[in-house]
């Protein structure tokens, strides 16, 4: 009579190499996800860049990306808007593109150690946050009205760091 199923010897032995396999693998995620999380956060920096330009082109009109903006009294990391007065300073009815929060990506902030003391290299608007605006061209502006470039760095609690860069040319690069 054949009884079909494991022996307690088979299932304990898959049990152990279970565990082995699982005690190798955590360290190596947990290493692996701060730097995981920093190159997301500068992807999207990245693609939110992207965006303003190309809402810039298609809209006719300068799209701004400013840091450390609040909107209804939520402070956000840094706000996509229509800047349909060309002040680099969002206003109330400006159309809002895009509002990101670092807290989504666990463990990444801008650098202080870098640019102005705030991880950004960027020039102050009039109301003393860095922004810069893409015209309808393309082509960056800041708030002097001169062609704009800029750097964003981003930095994990490993000290790792990515940078977001705008060219006065308008190429925007992660370094």
């Amino acid at each position: 009579m054949k009884k079909d199923g494991f022996t307690l010897i088979e299932l304990l032995v898959t049990m152990i190499i279970l565990a082995i396999v699982t005690a190798i693998t955590i360290p190596v995620f947990a290493r692996w996800l701060p730097d995981y999380r920093l190159r997301g956060a500068a992807r999207d920096l990245y693609s939110n860049f992207q965006l303003a330009k190309m809402a810039a082109v298609r809209n006719n009109s300068n799209c701004a990306v400013t840091f450390n903006q609040a909107i209804g009294g939520t402070p956000y990391d840094y706000v996509v808007f229509v800047d349909s007065d060309n002040d680099l300073e969002y206003d109330a009815g400006e159309e809002v593109i895009t509002k990101v929060l670092l807290t989504g990506y666990k463990d990444v902030s801008f650098d202080a150690a870098q640019g102005g003391g705030d991880g950004l290299d960027f020039v102050n608007n009039d109301d003393g946050l860095p922004s810069i605006a893409f015209r309808s061209n393309g082509i960056p502006i800041d708030n002097s009205e001169g062609i704009g470039s800029g750097t964003a760095f981003l930095v994990n609690t490993k000290n790792m760091m990515r940078s977001v860069v705008i060219s006065s040319g308008g190429n925007i690069t992660i370094q």
